[in-house]
């Protein structure tokens, strides 16, 4: 059972994303709407932060990681299909121990993924929004942000 709540058309979760980099390149799902984001999912309950994103990542994209750091805590709260969601989210630097699979699948359909160049993220429909700023500038050290949309 993964950590979400949802009391009427309101839900609240904690996830994971990864931060996947490689040589100045960040590795992005692709939707169908041309939407880049970050591999990750929902925490299950009892398990560690640092387990979920190495469970997620290989699930998504059948690779396993280092994980290097934790880099930003992030709150979302947005709204999506008459639903409004809260979701705190960790998201961890890691590194890919081999090269990860070009597709996988979610929500029943096969999404694209690819290595972006930081460089390149002001250009690309990124979620959440702030990494294009954030992760180009980062010191460091461990950030939180709050990301309304």
């Amino acid at each position: 059972m993964d950590f979400r709540t949802k009391v009427n058309h309101h839900s609240f979760g904690v996830r994971v994303s990864a931060l996947m980099l490689k040589k100045d390149k960040l590795y992005l799902a692709k939707s169908p709407k041309d939407e880049y984001y970050l591999l990750g999912g929902a925490i299950f309950v009892n398990e560690l932060s640092e387990e979920a994103i190495k469970r997620e990542v290989y699930e998504e994209v059948g690779v396993d990681i280092e994980v290097e750091q934790l880099a930003f805590i992030v709150e979302n709260q947005f709204s999506l299909e008459d639903n409004d969601y809260h979701q705190i989210e960790f998201l961890y630097l890691v590194t890919p121990l081999s090269e990860p699979n070009p597709e996988m699948e979610e929500g029943g359909q096969q999404r694209r993924c690819e290595w972006i160049h930081l460089n390149d993220l002001e250009s690309i429909n990124l979620n959440p929004a702030f990494l294009k700023k954030a992760l180009n500038n980062w010191n460091g050290k461990l950030q939180h942000f709050l990301n309304r949309e």
